[in-house]
């Protein structure tokens, strides 16, 4: 009785191949991807917010307002005294725009100095309004409107 106690035991702690077989069967290796999923996921997550973040800011920069309000910080002669030439833009823009609105702030650096572009428009039967357009220097100083002498409608 004893004897078959033990050989039940033993069949129970091999595979049902072994058992059948009497050949012990090699260990079932999970893939990569099971063994790693977690890991997968905590690196997935910083990935996908980097992701949405730059398709938002592609969207802004591909912008009609976006692109005016740099042409003009570029092409202005008062900015362009204050903060140096080249002017360009920096890589971070806070603010949204939509179909029919835009507010948005880009930081911008010349060879002297930097600052920020502020931008505040309403689409209207398919144009841009444009109804604030300033650049305010990092280092103090009166803010330069970008609108003044022109027509904002433009």
């Amino acid at each position: 009785m004893k004897e078959k106690n033990v050989t039940m035991e033993k069949e129970r702690s091999l595979s049902d191949n072994e058992a059948m077989t009497g050949i012990p069967s090699l260990p079932e290796k999970r893939s990569w991807v099971v063994r790693k999923w977690k890991w997968m996921i905590v690196c997935f997550i910083p990935v996908f917010i980097a992701g949405i973040f730059m398709i938002a800011m592609n969207a802004i920069k591909s912008s009609e307002p976006y692109k005016k309000a740099l042409s003009l910080a570029q092409s202005n002669p008062a900015v362009k005294s204050v903060l140096g030439q080249p002017i360009e833009a920096g890589w971070f823009i806070s603010g949204s725009i939509s179909e029919s609105e835009a507010g948005f702030e880009i930081a911008i650096k010349g060879n002297r100095s930097g600052g920020t572009v502020y931008v505040d428009a309403d689409k209207h039967a398919g144009h841009w309004r444009y109804k604030n357009i300033t650049v305010q220097p990092d280092v103090g100083g009166e803010s330069i409107d970008l609108l003044a002498g022109g027509n904002a409608m433009k």
